[in-house]
């Protein structure tokens, strides 16, 4: 399968909020990747599967996703580039980000090995701000 079938197959899933479905292609080995400080609950280095079901979890369990939307998807090889934007509410303080993104994913095999996001996380941490 390309690499980028793969990474849609992700945001398919996660679109769906089917997180069972999106952690399929993401590899038992993976190194999930998302760089802020420790405000936002979800900023970190995670490991393996489990580290990315971790990943998804603070996310859900802290925000509202008032939108989600992908733009772009380029891919080079093994790699996939995803272009978007979002607005979430963080359930704890009332306040809303909203943000443009770039994903960056490596997959092998079939599976998704390393994401990194790269964004504003200082309106993200703004949001988190009590």
């Amino acid at each position: 399968m390309p690499a980028i079938d793969t990474v849609k197959a992700h945001y398919d899933a996660l679109a769906r909020r089917d997180l069972d479905a999106a952690l399929d292609v993401i590899g038992d080995d993976a190194v999930w990747e998302f760089s802020g400080p420790d405000t936002i609950p979800f900023a970190g280095r995670w490991l393996g599967r489990s580290g990315a079901r971790e990943f998804f979890e603070r996310i859900r369990s802290t925000v509202e996703v008032r939108a989600f939307r992908v733009t772009r998807m380029i891919a080079d090889g093994d790699t996939v580039a995803v272009f978007g934007s979002e607005r979430f509410l963080v359930k704890a303080t009332g306040r809303e980000w909203a943000v443009e993104w770039v994903q960056v994913h490596e997959v092998r095999d079939g599976q998704i090995i390393r994401f990194r996001e790269y964004t504003d996380t200082t309106a993200i941490a703004g949001a988190y701000a009590r």
